[in-house]
């Protein structure tokens, strides 16, 4: 299921000395929020990754498949009022794979860091 358009939006982004930064707007109207949790709503950890995935796929063009997270340290709860920002740094592409460390974050804090290592279709 794919969730750009849908359960996230791209408002802005742009790349700079092999940085790129993708800021999103969540759609705090989706089902998901409606079981994730009721009343207190929370962005699941899994949709955070692959909106990771569907923002990378965009940027180069090209279908993606995680081959390994590395690491996953999930440090503070994303709730869908935040406009979280996706950066991508260290990201090469090498054997037929791209690499790359995401953050996710706003102008106070950072909430997710990951070590991505995705196969190119």
């Amino acid at each position: 299921m794919k969730l750009i358009n849908d359960f996230f939006n791209i408002i802005d982004s742009e790349s700079a000395d092999g940085v790129y930064k993708c800021k999103v707007k969540l759609n705090a109207n989706h089902h998901l929020y409606n079981v994730h949790f009721p009343g207190n709503p929370i962005t699941p950890g899994v949709c955070l990754l692959q909106m990771a995935t569907e923002i990378l796929e965009q940027y180069y063009g090209k279908n993606l498949l995680l081959q390994k997270a590395g690491s996953i340290k999930f440090k503070k709860i994303i709730i869908p009022t935040v406009q979280p920002t996706f950066v991508f740094s260290k990201t090469a592409i090498e054997d037929g794979c791209l690499k790359t460390i995401v953050m996710i974050e706003d102008e106070e804090n950072q909430f997710v860091k990951m070590s991505l290592t995705y196969s190119i279709l």
